[in-house]
């Protein structure tokens, strides 16, 4: 087996690069501006998300409803419009939920590509911090004789035995031959002390050649507590994050590893289909892959709407939510099981001109922290680049959703 170099980047203990942020709620506060009665009094606040035990029996999601634009942002005290995009996330054992932003400072005082952060509080109540050293080489790598032309991009998180684990991608930058529109590799970094450090294989990447290099875990909340089996699910993307110039992301697959074997990409399979009983088959050879839900629609302006967004699994209604995008829209489905079959609840669209209070954002993240104790509303976590609206909302922005739920329960 080829030897394995590992990446430890320990804490600097007095390394000045922290800094504390903490967001204004949608009261008109500006970003980045602290209301401090309020973090002082509510930043540890819990979340309202449901942890009990319920039947077999599920209630189908039939719709959904978001506030029109961006409500709270959380952004940099020092830097509130560089703050950054992307935000997955992932709910830790100690209750504070761990994001990753992409091109930003997130909370500190280093700008980079990625940027691990922790955000304590619940919403319209939240404070962040980003440790010292949660940046650029130290959380993850590059790989390729261009890895000049590429930019390390996080695309899901997830916290498994009070681990937290960050897939990333390569992802083509404004300098290359294809700005933003494919992503040649990617790979997996591990975090085993709160997310003050990380780990990964320098030498080699997990996924490459642009197959599955768009990973989001599924959302099973506080550290994976409502997990059905011992599996980490994970669905994810080929070639890029979203649509790019001459490709139509149409495409979403899942794949699944053993909790303890996440690093080890010989353990992960990938879904195969269904048998004839409608139970899923699984594949060591991710060329044996087939999708869990194929979406051809040409959105406004000829976009597709598979794209890097979040799946979360809702105990309350024991079903499962995805949330994506395509340029102009929001689009939402919905599943009783992990494979489907998925069924496209809400389509949100934006037209007119964007304003502050009028617009959507990218991806549509939605974080099991942050859902209602019904299950049945929660926030949104979405941003806008610099270029729009003065970078108001390039940062930590949500909004509040809502689901419509049929009352009677399917068996």
């Amino acid at each position: 087996m080829k030897a394995v170099r590992t990446v430890v980047i320990r804490l600097l203990v007095g390394v000045a690069f922290l800094a504390v942020s903490c967001g204004g709620a949608g009261d008109g506060n500006e970003p980045g501006v602290c209301d401090d009665d309020a973090v002082d009094g509510d930043a540890t606040g819990e979340s309202d998300y449901d942890t009990g035990d319920y039947p077999a029996y599920s209630y189908r999601i039939v719709g959904v409803e978001v506030e029109e634009g961006n409500t709270y942002r959380l952004a940099n005290r020092l830097f509130p419009g560089f703050t950054g995009d992307l935000w997955p996330s992932a709910w830790g054992a100690d209750d504070r939920l761990y994001v990753a932003n992409g091109d930003g400072f997130g909370f500190g005082l280093v700008w980079s590509d990625i940027v691990v952060s922790i955000v304590d509080g619940y919403p319209p109540y939240l404070e962040g911090t980003t440790p010292p050293l949660a940046f650029g080489g130290f959380v993850a790598g590059v790989w390729g004789p261009e890895s000049w032309m590429v930019n390390r991009k996080p695309t899901g998180m997830t916290c498994v035995d009070g681990d937290l684990y960050l897939f990333f991608q390569n992802l083509k930058t404004a300098w290359s031959d294809n700005p933003f529109g494919d992503a040649p590799h990617a790979s997996i970094s591990v975090s085993r002390d709160g997310g003050y450090s990380w780990e990964y294989d320098p030498t080699e990447p997990m996924f490459t050649d642009h197959i599955f290099t768009t990973g989001f875990f599924l959302d099973y909340g506080k550290c994976n507590e409502h997990a059905f089996d011992d599996y980490v699910y994970v669905y994810g993307l080929d070639y890029n994050w979203r649509f790019s110039p001459g490709f139509s992301q149409t495409k979403l697959y899942l794949a699944r590893v053993p909790k303890d074997r996440i690093l080890d990409r010989s353990a992960w399979e990938f879904f195969a289909g269904t048998d004839a009983d409608g139970r899923p088959t699984w594949s060591a050879d991710i060329d044996d892959k087939v999708p869990v839900l194929v979406d051809d629609t040409e959105y406004r302006g000829g976009y597709s709407g598979i794209c890097q967004g979040s799946v979360v699994y809702i105990p309350r209604l024991n079903r499962y939510l995805y949330s994506t995008r395509a340029v102009y829209e929001w689009i939402f489905w919905e599943s009783p099981k992990p494979w489907g079959p998925w069924t496209r609840v809400s389509v949100i669209e934006w037209t007119g001109e964007w304003t502050e209070t009028y617009h959507p954002g990218y991806p549509a993240i939605i974080p099991s922290k942050f859902m209602d104790a019904d299950g049945r509303g929660g926030w949104i976590i979405s941003s806008l680049p610099q270029s729009w609206l003065g970078g108001a909302f390039y940062n930590m922005a949500m909004r509040r959703f809502w689901l419509e739920v049929e009352e009677q329960p399917e068996e």
